[in-house]
């Protein structure tokens, strides 16, 4: 159970790569939100977070489907 073709792991370890995934994207969620907030004229670092919480976004919802 849990497998891809890829990567075969057992239910418990596709849960917790899920939610620690999960985590990531929320925190780096928040950290977009907040650099555009307090650093409206930096671009980069709201680029680079969403860049980031779409990744982890992405890979959490990858382990979901996959578990």
């Amino acid at each position: 159970m849990g497998t891809d073709g890829l990567i075969e792991l057992d239910q418990e370890c596709w849960v917790a790569f899920a939610k620690y995934n999960l985590v990531l994207a929320t925190v780096f969620g928040v950290l977009a939100v907040a650099s555009q907030t307090l650093l409206p004229a930096n671009d980069v670092l709201l680029v680079q977070n969403s860049a980031l919480t779409i990744l982890f976004g992405s890979l959490q919802t990858y382990a979901w489907l996959s578990a």
